[in-house]
């Protein structure tokens, strides 16, 4: 997959390149610049969401790379997005990735815990 072309064809409204890309965000892969691809294509759908279910599967595969700590540069695009499209959602992780015994997976449920209390979108529970 050309991920230049995928992004340029996302921000062109092409649906059958959003749906590869929602893959793409979802999936667990790793090479040469796919991590800022998925910022790239995070900052676009941040701002023109997808479907339901295609926010759904991002936000299942982002909280669980929180989670489980299986994330690298550039993830904080991926939570911001996170933040915007559901922020009940992230919240449940924040409250589960605290709870880690690795630190680098608390910190960055800190850094999530202060983006989502500075957000002005709030979660229904608070």
């Amino acid at each position: 997959m050309e991920l230049h072309s995928l992004i340029d064809d996302v921000k062109r409204g092409d649906i059958d390149a959003t749906s590869r890309a929602v893959e793409f965000v979802s999936a667990e892969s790793f090479g040469m610049w796919h991590n800022r691809a998925r910022a790239k294509l995070c900052r676009h759908f941040k701002n023109n969401p997808p479907s339901e279910g295609a926010i759904k599967q991002m936000i299942d595969a982002i909280a669980g790379r929180l989670i489980d700590g299986r994330f690298s540069e550039q993830f904080k695009d991926q939570l911001s997005m996170a933040i915007r499209l559901d922020p009940d959602r992230m919240t449940g992780a924040v409250t589960v990735a605290s709870c880690s015994d690795k630190d680098y997976i608390r910190r960055y449920a800190d850094w999530l815990r202060r983006a989502l209390d500075s957000s002005t979108i709030r979660p229904s529970g608070g």
